[in-house]
């Protein structure tokens, strides 16, 4: 599914220098992408410096049951998977005052009790797993679908978007670096109708935690991001940072305290935005999805 053509260069900017955080060698720069957007690529997010947990304890929760496609590396589909909606339970007395809590003005400053699901956007995702992932996890579509709905846990909760899984695909992932890693998933599965579209990797040449697009505005075509495989815990935590960079937004300053996915400092513990992203969030979600 490889298309030709070079992506043009418009703008290069100095490498970022990460201080505190492993390295990750991605020049910034503005691109065209396949499908004729102006995009911000190179906000690379650091390694983790600690190691999480490498799986999962428990499924995460899904909102809706859905069927995926599964496809092959050149985009046909070869079966299907039957994603089903999580069975809901009977809230304890402590997941009760966790809730109350909540309501009271916990909110998205803590990060660790979530209310009901109340979604009002639903956005498509199309997972794209490449040979090296696949050959470490066999049973890489549960890994990936929990690793994708426990992402997306904060913006349900904070924003009422729910990402819903409808295709899997086969990946041969290509390039020397993670911005050309981003960019060889770019040319093969964007502009298939998905409104995201989250590659999954252990190529050897991936010098990053994770890597999105940034959009100045809503798209033609998929967001586009890729993660490496740092354990359900870590990996979870960076593709819910490159999905907030894919809904335009930037950085916090290392070292200034203010505790957001999007802060390098804080990106692998929290799981919610300050309140400058949040209004960024809550203004683009419309960009996405129904």
């Amino acid at each position: 599914m490889k298309k030709t053509g070079l992506l043009t260069l418009s703008l290069a900017v100095s490498m970022a220098f990460l201080p505190g955080a492993s390295s990750a060698s991605t020049t910034e720069a503005t691109i065209i992408d396949s499908q004729g957007n102006t995009v911000e690529i190179g906000h690379a997010l650091p390694k983790s410096k600690t190691k999480g947990k490498q799986t999962f304890d428990t499924p995460s929760h899904v909102e809706n049951s859905t069927v995926a496609d599964i496809l092959d590396e050149k985009g046909k589909k070869i079966k299907e998977k039957s994603i089903k909606k999580s069975k809901e339970k009977n809230p304890s007395s402590e997941e009760l005052f966790g809730l109350f809590d909540w309501l009271g003005g916990g909110g998205s400053g803590g990060g660790t009790t979530e209310p009901p699901a109340a979604t009002d956007r639903t956005v498509t995702v199309l997972v794209a797993v490449d040979e090296e992932y696949r050959a470490a996890h066999p049973d890489w579509q549960t890994l990936t679908t929990n690793i994708i709905e426990k992402a997306d846990d904060g913006f349900t909760r904070d924003h009422g978007i729910d990402f819903e899984i409808k295709a899997f695909a086969e990946w041969d992932s290509n390039g020397n670096n993670a911005s050309e890693i981003l960019q060889d998933l770019d040319r093969d599965f964007n502009g298939n109708g998905f409104d995201f579209v989250a590659g999954f990797t252990r190529d050897v040449n991936f010098n990053s935690g994770g890597i999105a697009y940034v959009y100045p505005s809503a798209p033609n075509g998929s967001a586009i991001s890729v993660n490496l495989d740092q354990g359900a815990e870590n990996t979870w935590h960076a593709a819910q940072h490159e999905f907030s960079h894919n809904y335009g937004a930037g950085h916090d300053a290392q070292g200034s305290g203010i505790k957001c996915i999007m802060n390098y400092d804080y990106s692998y513990q929290v799981d919610y935005w300050d309140q400058e992203h949040d209004n960024q969030i809550e203004a683009h979600k419309t960009w996405f999805g129904n």
